[in-house]
């Protein structure tokens, strides 16, 4: 408790003892202790000038804190400022403060000096910087995990990805492409209908039996790819997308599939639908017939269940009844019009090099399919891209390709051209691909022509010139062959030609194109019965099917020279022994020109 006292100079001043100072004092309270007088006159004369700053400082922060001691610090900053005698009232001694420290004053023996109080301001601008870091620091972890968490997740399936039934695909979070492909077959092999009847029966059948084509591949893609379209929701768990099987459904096979495995044959109703004939190249009605059939709705909801959810075994039953041809003459006529407009239209191929293959009839029929929809009565078909690019691929390289056959041109020997005797070709070879089969079978669909060259790696023939030094002359009149070398006579032998009329042998300038060794030769004789000569030796042609050979056969109208009574089918016939000379000794490009006339009879005894 403050108390004013009486010093020995008379003066009144203030006496504040430590002992009525609370405990608890708080940084915040200004204090005063008591000094001697010395001290403060010492201290006055040096900071005469800064004192007033000092206390008004002080006084200053404690009025920061109560607001309604503000005019009672500016007060007293005041009295000081003025070196006037500071005496606190009851204000100053509610807030424990008081100073009397009047510099002109020598006879006072005490005074008093403020404490300063700690400071609360830079403790403030440090907690708020501090504060700022943390959420600096918090926010770049933050995106560091949202990264790293996309970074982990880029091959491998995002949280909250769901696909077929629990008990078999389980969580696939965090799997990469080689297990998911595995989670996806294990799911379609364990994919299954339990197809009962009315009449007691029950099968088994896998989505496959029942017309639908599974894309594996396609499936395991929509999963690694599935939640790709947010950045934030993907990694979100709680955001669910859920994959199904990517299949393409055929209800008309499932049709077909139950109506044989629940119907006898002799008790199905048959559609009417249309047909391939191959001996006309076109398609007919094929008469439907009453019996029973199948309902099958049941069964092709289930199998949109089990592609949307795959991985279990469903169970389903179905209803037969009876029924005419579940589908009508009518509709069967009007698929047999469409089909027969589409296989007017020509798919034509060349290779570039002036070959062409145009596919036929029965070919394009093999890409269709005919479809019966039983359950809603109606016919259709569909081209098959598959099939059309599996033929084409085998097709089109044997019709198109061809092999390098350079020219051959025969000269005399003065360089003068004669005749070709080997035409040239240049070698092509096809460049296929199954984007040629999808172009013909859109042009299909669409009911036009298709026409295409298709892509071709062309290698040009040479002309290679030959001198021709052998020359035969074969003379009906005297049933003889004579050899020319550079027109010299070398050889001269006996033969029969061809008999009169039509088995004649052609007149003409020709030459020797190709040449067998051995060869099977078969034809038909005037009469029109077919003769067959097997092994024929020492084969020389020269114009299409007439040639030089050894006939063993014939060696009496041979020797004799009556092509009128042994004539060959055109022919000429020698012995072995000449026809193998002019095999070895008349290469291909030997000139060979046929003379005279066919006699009535033997030109020689």
């Amino acid at each position: 408790m403050a108390e004013l006292q009486q010093n020995f100079e008379g003066d009144e001043s203030l006496n504040i003892t430590p002992s009525n100072m609370p405990d608890d004092a708080s940084d915040d309270t200004v204090a005063f202790m008591q000094v001697p007088q010395s001290h403060v006159e010492d201290q006055i004369a040096d900071n005469s000038v800064n004192y007033e700053g000092t206390l008004a400082d002080n006084l200053g922060e404690v009025a920061d804190e109560e607001d309604t001691s503000g005019d009672i610090v500016d007060d007293i900053v005041e009295d000081i400022a003025g070196n006037k005698k500071n005496v606190f009232g009851n204000n100053a001694a509610s807030y424990g403060m008081y100073a009397n420290a009047t510099p002109a004053d020598s006879t006072a023996t005490d005074s008093f000096r403020v404490v300063e109080p700690k400071a609360k301001k830079h403790r403030t601008n440090r907690s708020a910087l501090a504060l700022m870091y943390s959420l600096l620091i918090f926010v770049i972890l933050l995106a560091a995990a949202f990264f790293a968490l996309h970074l982990y997740f880029n091959n491998r399936v995002a949280p909250g990805v769901d696909f077929g039934d629990a008990s078999i695909t389980r969580n696939l979070t965090g799997y990469q492409e080689d297990s998911v492909s595995k989670t996806v077959q294990n799911a379609v092999d364990h994919s299954e209908l339990e197809i009962s009847d009315d009449q007691g029966n029950s099968i088994d059948a896998d989505l496959s039996q029942l017309g639908v084509k599974i894309d594996k591949n396609a499936t395991v893609k929509a999963i690694m790819n599935a939640k790709r379209d947010n950045l934030f929701t993907r990694i979100m768990p709680w955001v669910h997308q859920t994959v199904s099987l990517k299949a393409v459904r055929d209800d008309s096979a499932l049709d077909s599939y139950l109506l044989h495995k629940f119907i006898r044959e002799k008790d199905r109703a048959v559609p009417y639908s249309a047909v391939f004939d191959k001996d006309s190249e076109s398609y007919k009605v094929e008469d439907g017939i009453p019996g029973r059939t199948i309902e099958t709705m049941s069964v092709r909801e289930a199998v949109k269940k089990l592609i949307a959810y795959p991985g279990k075994t469903v169970k389903v039953s179905v209803t037969s009844r009876r029924t005419d041809a579940p589908i009508k003459l009518d509709a069967a006529q009007k698929l047999v019009n469409d089909l027969n407009k589409l296989l007017e239209k020509k798919i034509t191929f060349n290779n570039g090099d002036g070959k062409d293959f145009t596919v036929p009839k029965e070919a394009i029929a093999s890409w269709i399919s005919i479809k019966a929809d039983t359950t809603r009565r109606k016919l259709s078909y569909t081209i098959d891209a598959d099939k059309a690019d599996y033929y084409l691929s085998q097709v089109l390289p044997k019709e198109l390709n061809q092999q390098k056959i350079n020219q051959e041109d025969a000269i005399d020997k003065e360089g003068r051209f004669i005749f070709t005797t080997l035409k040239g070709s240049n070698g092509v070879e096809i460049n296929y691909s199954n984007s040629v089969a999808k172009k013909a079978v859109e042009s299909l669909r669409n009911g036009n022509d298709f026409k295409m060259a298709v892509p071709a790696k062309i290698t040009k023939f040479t002309v290679e010139k030959k001198l021709v030094e052998m020359r035969i002359v074969v003379d009906k009149t005297t049933q003889t062959a004579s050899v020319y070398k550079n027109d010299e006579l070398v050889k001269t032998f006996p033969v029969c030609t061809g008999k009169r009329g039509a088995d004649d042998s052609a007149s003409g300038t020709f030459f020797i194109y190709l040449r067998y060794a051995s060869q099977d030769m078969r034809g038909r004789n005037g009469d029109g019965s077919p003769y067959f000569s097997p092994g024929v030796r020492w084969v020389s042609y020269y114009h299409g099917g007439e040639g030089f050979h050894t006939a063993s056969w014939n060696y009496k109208g041979i020797a004799t020279g009556d092509a009128a009574n042994h004539g060959s089918h055109g022919c000429i016939n020698m012995y072995e022994q000449d026809a193998r000379w002019i095999f070895e000794n008349c290469p291909r490009g030997t000139i060979v020109q046929i003379v005279g006339t066919t006699p009535d009879g033997p030109v020689r005894e």
